[in-house]
């Protein structure tokens, strides 16, 4: 495991406090948004629960999250297999000893707080500083965690919606973008098999040399490098990422640049471009990635088309007309 200068010095921060300051231990308040008064208090004990314990393993040098046995009912089956998971591929500590975060109802019942601050020990020193969405039930378990957008990127597109029902479909989008992140860092293959549409169109773009000596003459002032397209199926998707996961100890994905839009005709369909930083143990890129998502079943949207594209080529930027988008597909 890859640790940086910055988790070491966080780390002896918290080694070399007063024997009387428990800097592990972090205690997380709601500040508003849940007027149930046993539910805001069931969240906040789990989340401060969750936040101490990460940091009592990390600065015990342990290689696994363990909890006493009367507080493993503060997480649902499928919350402790996300935790599990997210750690296994990067053991994580929060850095400070207060959180204070409001509440946000969803939907479906579920209460989600956004910006818990981390530091993920595998991560280089400019990707490790992250933030969290913890999603609780209507029991105050934990149910699931994800790292989050960047706050101004979350709020860029909620406060573009123009209607109730578009407020509450920007949540969800953002709730799958996010989901969707999370499941490549926590190698969750099952997750990502089951949110792509079976007949999902996938096309992946590369940057390639060309050989000039090939070229006629009229050909040699131009560009060295180009963009060649790849089509591929589901399945073939599905096992490549598979050999990725085996290969890679460690996968970050970060989320940038995020732009949504609505089909003019059908408003179950958005398409999400996003600027995607692709950190691994063996490899790094950043490219556009798009996603066409299709939300006909609000409980289980799917992806019916995902691009991607790197970023640059011939020392440039790729123009913002060439990278994929909603319109260019017909439906």
């Amino acid at each position: 495991m890859r640790i940086s200068r910055t988790i070491i010095a966080a780390v002896l921060l918290l080694c070399t406090v007063t024997a009387s300051a428990q800097l592990d231990v972090v205690r997380f308040t709601v500040s508003d948004g849940i007027s149930d008064a046993a539910l805001k208090a069931g969240i906040e004990h789990s989340a401060s629960l969750m936040l101490s314990t990460l940091n009592s393993t990390v600065i015990a040098g342990k290689s696994k999250i363990k909890l006493e046995k009367e507080n493993e009912q503060l997480f649902t089956k499928d919350g402790r297999k996300c935790l599990d998971e997210l750690w296994a591929s990067s053991a994580m500590m929060c850095p400070v000893s207060q959180v204070t975060e409001k509440g946000i109802s969803m939907q479906n019942g579920t209460v989600q707080v956004r910006n818990i601050p981390i530091t993920l020990l595998a991560a280089d020193d400019d990707n490790c500083e992250q933030e969290l969405v913890v999603c609780f039930n209507e029991q105050g378990q934990i149910d699931n965690i994800m790292i989050a957008l960047e706050e101004h990127r979350y709020l860029d597109v909620i406060n573009a919606q123009i209607s109730v029902k578009d407020f509450h479909r920007r949540q969800a989008i953002i709730d799958f973008v996010e989901n969707f992140r999370t499941a490549y860092n926590r190698k969750d293959i099952d997750y990502i098999n089951n949110v792509f549409s079976d007949n999902a169109l996938i096309i992946t773009g590369k940057v390639v040399k060309i050989d000039k000596k090939k070229q006629d003459l009229t050909a040699q002032s131009l560009n060295n490098e180009q963009i060649q397209y790849q089509k591929s199926t589901k399945e073939e998707y599905i096992n490549n990422l598979k050999k990725c996961f085996k290969n890679n100890s460690y996968i970050n994905l970060i989320f940038d640049e995020i732009e949504v839009m609505r089909h003019p005709k059908r408003d179950d369909i958005f398409g999400v471009t996003l600027k995607q930083h692709w950190n691994s143990s063996n490899y790094s890129d950043v490219g556009y990635l798009f996603l066409m998502i299709n939300f006909e079943d609000e409980m289980n949207p799917c992806i019916q088309v995902r691009t991607w594209q790197p970023d640059k080529y011939n020392g440039k930027p790729l123009p913002r007309d060439e990278v994929f988008s909603l319109d260019m597909f017909s439906i």
